[in-house]
């Protein structure tokens, strides 16, 4: 016999927030916390990270270096120009954050960053006596 409804289906936490339309769900929460979406690329010289940070400008992030973590926040406010009437909005004010923890072959003093287009790229150079050192062979002949 098969079951057509998983056995979790009656157990669901989240139910009620998933049949809610997204303007509903989200109203009366207060400010949105959230952790941005990563990626991590690393070549023999550099490493390139890449957050997703939509709706974010670059004087609404911050990036330091402490410790060997780097730590990228950011706070998103709500922008109602005074006098305008609200009609509709599924947009949330809220805040970021992240920590990635460096490896100790990149040097923090050599921190680059991008915003464009929604997305934070930081770069971070290899330390110079940590990037590896191409051997040359000779011939015996």
């Amino acid at each position: 016999m098969r079951c057509l409804v998983t056995p979790f289906a009656f157990n669901d936490p989240f139910a009620r927030v998933r049949s809610l339309p997204a303007s509903q769900s989200q109203s009366n929460r207060g400010p949105l916390s959230q952790v941005a979406p990563v990626t991590i690329r690393e070549s023999d010289s550099n490493v390139t990270i890449e957050f997703d940070v939509p709706g974010f400008k670059d004087d609404d992030l911050e990036i330091t270096v402490n410790n060997g973590e780097l730590l990228v926040t950011g706070k998103r406010e709500a922008e109602i120009p005074s006098g305008a009437k609200l009609m509709f909005n599924n947009r949330q004010a809220g805040s970021l954050e992240r920590v990635i923890k460096l490896d100790d072959s990149l040097d923090p003093e050599s921190v680059d960053a991008v915003l464009e287009f929604g997305v934070l790229k930081i770069m971070l150079s290899r330390k110079p006596e940590k990037q590896p050192t191409p051997v040359r062979i000779r011939s015996s002949t």
